[in-house]
């Protein structure tokens, strides 16, 4: 996705996603791209519930070593710490 947004950006042509999630995936970093659908940070506050929900106390995150992957790590991190979990 990151490619196509910026060979959208290069030729001023607008990009639109239905499908591009990642956090890393900014609109307000390029003014050509416009995403449908919510960031997958909101899916962190989701996750952090569930954790809450159970009493969990230590999680252990995994996740894929992309940007999309690494994208979610200061959400989950963030979240978890509001919820006291580590």
């Amino acid at each position: 996705a990151k490619f196509v947004i910026d060979l959208g950006a290069r030729a001023q042509v607008p990009i639109i996603s239905f499908s591009a999630t990642s956090p890393s995936l900014s609109p307000t970093q390029n003014s050509y791209f416009v995403r449908t659908t919510y960031d997958d940070s909101v899916q962190v506050k989701a996750i952090a519930t569930v954790v809450q929900t159970f009493g969990w106390k230590e999680v252990v995150p995994v996740y894929e070593d992309t940007d999309y992957g690494n994208g979610l790590i200061p959400y989950i991190t963030d979240a978890f710490q509001e919820i006291d979990t580590r």
